[in-house]
């Protein structure tokens, strides 16, 4: 009974295979060149921010161009006077002179 089973099933086994359609080597042509073309179309994809960031150094270099003169324009230039500098970090000396007497 096993060994008829088995029969049964391998000649069914052996129809499908006969069925089947052979074994075609143009289905392969251009597998490469067709995974090469997806995985190009994928990086394209991210390709236009690097585009954009290149393109837009110019427009940011002039921005600090112009923002670095603007700062230097803004500036106050104002002589300050020999006494401001002397007072500047004397606060704790003039203090202790004050509390010791000196």
């Amino acid at each position: 009974m096993e060994y008829d089973q088995d029969v049964n099933k391998l000649d069914r086994l052996f129809a499908a295979a006969r069925k089947a359609e052979p074994y075609r080597s143009d289905a392969e042509y251009g597998f490469e060149t067709r995974v090469m073309a997806s995985i190009r179309a994928q990086r394209e994809g991210q390709r236009p921010f690097l585009l954009w960031s290149w393109r837009l150094i110019p427009y940011l270099v002039s921005a600090v161009i112009l923002l670095g003169i603007w700062t230097f324009a803004s500036e106050s230039h104002s002589v300050i006077d020999l006494s401001a500098i002397t007072r500047i970090g004397n606060e704790e000396a003039t203090l202790t002179a004050f509390l010791t007497g000196e």
